[in-house]
């Protein structure tokens, strides 16, 4: 890795890997929206706008002009809402601001409690996000993804942050769902898809198919549920498998818990909790438009390599 795009890596969250990737690549996301507790995802921003401005070989460097400037909150080129609701003069502010040429050819601004933008803010932010200038980023935060404004979210790039340590946790917007998953009569789509998704996981980890393969049968899976429903499914299934992992006796699989004891021994708990990240990362990519087969290639490409 070249030095001057060199990392310090934060020690109180844990950021994506996708995002540290593109940061390092300079491939990092015009609008980017962080999931997760307002304190976590609040240093994590910082964090990150830190080391977009940062002028040093290892960023954040906490000892450049800029990271100075940054940590004594008097960076021209960062601007930050206060509180944890956007509202409308906020959004004014920021739009004023960005018609001011940044001082070093970069500018970040960040917009704590995205859920909680009003809507006549949110509106006023569409044009914003939809037309960004070139080396502007957008850093938002919210608590929970489904309550951010879909026109929002379809504009930024989804991420889920946590603290150093810390298990993925499961949004609660997918408990009513995994129920309905769980309970197939109220929703007869849902007719045997857990049971082939336990298939196509020993499929991965004892059978060892090729990835394409893996591909090829997770895409014949998807025939009455969306691509990005059998991968939030997925992203449940395979926690359960990590509580298992980690002696949690609390799972909603129950139905398939013997297999769930079988599964789990396989992977260590850090593959495990990359193996979710990864589902992850894959189902924000089909919200970005990716077609869902080249999607699945790509997500099984990635388990059966990072996993192997």
């Amino acid at each position: 890795m070249d030095v001057q795009h060199a990392l310090m890596s934060p020690t109180e969250f844990d950021m994506p890997e996708s995002v540290l990737d593109a940061l390092v690549h300079g491939h990092l996301a015009h609008a980017s929206l962080f999931i997760g507790t307002a304190d976590v995802t609040e240093k994590a921003v910082r964090w990150l706008a830190q080391a977009i401005l940062c002028e040093g070989d290892v960023r954040p460097c906490g000892a450049c002009s800029s990271c100075i400037k940054f940590l004594a909150d008097a960076h021209p080129d960062f601007f930050a809402t206060s509180g944890t609701k956007v509202r409308t003069n906020d959004v004014e502010q920021l739009q004023s601001w960005l018609t001011v040429r940044g001082h070093q050819g970069k500018k970040v601004y960040a917009l704590f409690g995205a859920d909680s933008m009003t809507s006549v803010a949110a509106n006023r932010m569409l044009k914003t996000l939809e037309e960004p200038e070139p080396h502007v980023y957008a850093l938002l935060t919210a608590v929970q993804r489904h309550t951010v404004l879909s026109t929002i979210r379809s504009r930024c790039f989804t991420h889920t942050i946590h603290e150093k340590g810390a298990w993925p946790q499961a949004d609660y917007q997918v408990v009513p769902f995994v129920h309905e998953a769980l309970n197939p009569p109220e929703n007869s789509s849902f007719d045997g898809f857990i049971d082939k998704m336990v298939r196509w996981t020993e499929m991965w980890l004892v059978e060892r198919q090729p990835a394409l393969i893996l591909a090829t049968k997770w895409q014949a899976f998807c025939g009455e549920i969306s691509a990005e429903d059998s991968l939030t499914l997925l992203v449940e299934w395979l926690r359960d498998i990590l509580y298992t992992r980690i002696g949690q006796s609390h799972i909603r699989f129950r139905t398939w818990e013997s297999q769930v004891s079988h599964i789990s021994p396989i992977l260590d708990v850090r593959q495990w909790t990359r193996a979710i990240e990864i589902v992850l990362d894959s189902r924000q990519r089909l919200q970005s438009h990716v077609a869902a087969l080249l999607n699945f290639e790509q997500m099984c490409i990635r388990l059966r390599e990072d996993l192997s």
